[in-house]
């Protein structure tokens, strides 16, 4: 895979088109789907191109701890020079804008992408080596994808839960991936460094534990089969999340952020089959 193409990590960038992409036909239903497809299909694609240009940015900023934590990636391998990587992200973020600012008999699309865009500078600016804020922004920023995907069939509404579970989800799993990169993090005051792994994982259980809760309230949304489907299928992913928390906690956080990930793809379908069924 091209450099240029591995950088922007395109298994992320697919699944940010595929959270939109359902977040689109939770808001609409599956009867409605065909009249929206059209401005899905421009939003998902807008939202590819921010993903990846953040992806590639992320990169640039963290290219000197990445020889630490992440040796593998494409700045530390020396595969493109850091001046290209930046050149690069700012052509994805700036087409990503403007594919959203297409929507134009739509202005609240462009505005959430123009927010997340500002909140993705203020994270690698300053706000990543901040600790817990920088864990919130990262969150809010996967929520927010769900939100934009309703907001580009203009039902924002109808996905606040979904975006609200994923914040909350995604929250938890940046917590895991900070013990993971404690030792590669040296220059930042993360929180595993101000108040140790142990209380940071605790922390992590706890807004993942609200997080599930939460998810069994939303049943109240959905009826018939489809309030069934959804039910079977949250608890399933919140039983794998927690799991994930508990891999963490006894000194696997990789493996517990990772299962943190597959249990929202889970938490995803149950949505899905709520609103289909």
């Amino acid at each position: 895979m091209h450099p240029l193409l591995r950088i922007t990590r395109p298994g992320n960038v697919l699944l940010s088109a595929l959270a939109l992409l359902a977040a689109g036909f939770v808001a609409v239903g599956p009867e409605a789907l065909p009249q929206a497809a059209p401005q899905l299909a421009l939003a998902a694609g807008a939202a590819m191109l921010c993903v990846g240009g953040g992806n590639t940015l992320n990169d640039w900023f963290d290219r000197e701890t990445d020889r630490a934590n992440h040796p593998n990636r494409v700045l530390p391998r020396g595969e493109l020079s850091p001046q290209t990587a930046l050149n690069w992200a700012r052509l994805l973020l700036l087409a990503g804008l403007l594919a959203a600012g297409l929507l134009l008999d739509n202005p609240l699309p462009l505005t959430i992408a123009v927010v997340a865009v500002a909140l993705l500078l203020a994270y690698e600016l300053r706000l990543k080596a901040t600790g817990l804020p920088g864990n919130t922004t990262v969150g809010l920023l996967a929520g927010g994808l769900f939100f934009y995907g309703g907001a580009a069939t203009g039902t924002p509404g109808a996905t606040l839960w979904l975006a609200g579970l994923a914040t909350l989800a995604t929250l938890s799993r940046e917590l895991m991936k900070d013990v993971q990169d404690l030792e590669g993090d040296s220059d930042r005051r993360t929180l595993p460094a101000r108040i140790g792994p142990a209380a940071t994982l605790q922390l992590a259980t706890t807004v993942l534990t609200l997080a599930a809760v939460l998810s069994i309230t939303a049943y109240a949304q959905f009826s018939g089969r489809g309030a069934t489907a959804y039910l079977v299928l949250v608890i399933l992913a919140d039983g794998w999340m927690l799991n994930g928390c508990r891999l963490a906690l006894s000194g696997d956080p990789r493996v517990g952020q990772q299962a943190l990930k597959q249990g929202m793809g889970v938490a995803m379908l149950a949505f899905i089959a709520g609103a289909a069924l």
